[in-house]
This record gives structure tokens, C-alpha cells and sequence, in this order.
């Protein structure tokens, strides 16, 4: 079932007056009397609100950290190293490309020298142009080699006692040189 409800919670309808309300605390203003409004009233002068511009305050320009200045070097250095060792791969893919391909022509090469190695190979038209002085090696002239150990290279080269600042500097000149050499 429905319920009626209150709609206004005040004890007086107001119809838009707030003459009838109960809230009324009696700060509304005041309406003019007749004498009131016929004195003439000093003329009050417009103030004028002239429009400043803000200051704007800047900061002294600070001096450069070095730790700053070295940082830069360094990754410019670094960007420089990178950049020369991306080219000098792109260099060393080039030419193991171009050692495949010749590695490739000379194994075909191989098949037809050994092919024709073979056909000149005739141990009859050997013999016959020996003759009898061809006799085979004896047990004393047979000599085995063992291959079977791997193979081993030892590279001698002199570094001079060089102190940890000269190992640097040697290094730093290296890829100074490394760099000089790729813009060749």
C-alpha cells in the first residue's frame, strides 16, 4: 500500500515569499525610505584596476658539475665505441660471407683437380717409364706420424712492464687507432 508524505517539512507554505517562512532570521535588506533616496550621494570615483604584469624571477645560471661533463664524455665515448663496433661486424659479416662463397668455388675446384688426379695416376704408366729402378720402401723407410693430439699454437709476444697507468693509456691509444684506422 502506499504511504502519503509529508512533501515540505516547514509548518508554512511560502509560495515563493520569504516573508512566511519560519527560518527568517532578519537578514534581509533593509528597503529605503523616500528621504533616503532623493539625497544626493557623493560620487564615488571607479577605481581603476591597472593590470601588472608578474615578475618573473630567474635563476642565476649555476656552474657545470664536472662529474656532469665527465659523465657526457663518457657516453659519447661509449655511443662512438658502439657505433665503430657495429660497423667493424658489419665488415667481418661481409668478408666471412665472401670467404664462404670462395670456400665454396675452391671445394668444387678440389673435386676436379682430384678427378684429374686420379685419371693421370697409372701405376703401369709409372712403372713403365721407370722402368725396373722403382722398388718398393722397406720396413726401415716407413715412417708413422701421429696426429691423433690436438692441435696446439703458442704466440710469444713482449709486454713491457708497463705500469696500470701505461696499460690504460696504451688501451685508450688502441682504440683511438682502432677508430683513426675505420674512418680510412
Amino acid at each position: 500500500m502506499a504511504t502519503n508524505r509529508r512533501r515540505n517539512t516547514t509548518s508554512y507554505r511560502t509560495y515563493g515569499s520569504v516573508a512566511y517562512s519560519p527560518s527568517y532570521d532578519g537578514s534581509a535588506v533593509r528597503v529605503p525610505r523616500r528621504e533616503e533616496e532623493l539625497a544626493p550621494r557623493p560620487k564615488q570615483r571607479q577605481q581603476v584596476h591597472r593590470h601588472e604584469r608578474t615578475r618573473v624571477e630567474v635563476r642565476q645560471a649555476g656552474q657545470i658539475a664536472p662529474f656532469a661533463v665527465v659523465g657526457f664524455l663518457a657516453v659519447a665515448l661509449f655511443a662512438v665505441m658502439l657505433v665503430t663496433s657495429y660497423a667493424q661486424l658489419t665488415v667481418a659479416n661481409d668478408e666471412m660471407v665472401s670467404l664462404r662463397r670462395e670456400l665454396s668455388n675452391l671445394k668444387a675446384e678440389n673435386v676436379t683437380l682430384a678427378a684429374q688426379y686420379e685419371k693421370v695416376f697409372d701405376l703401369a704408366t709409372i712403372q713403365a717409364a721407370v722402368g725396373d729402378e722403382m722398388v718398393r720402401p722397406t720396413s726401415d723407410q716407413v715412417v708413422y706420424i701421429d696426429l691423433s693430439a690436438p692441435d696446439t699454437v703458442t704466440v710469444y709476444k713482449s709486454m713491457g712492464n708497463a705500469s696500470g697507468l701505461q696499460a690504460v693509456l696504451d688501451g685508450v691509444g688502441d682504440i683511438f687507432e682502432s677508430i683513426v684506422e675505420y674512418f680510412r
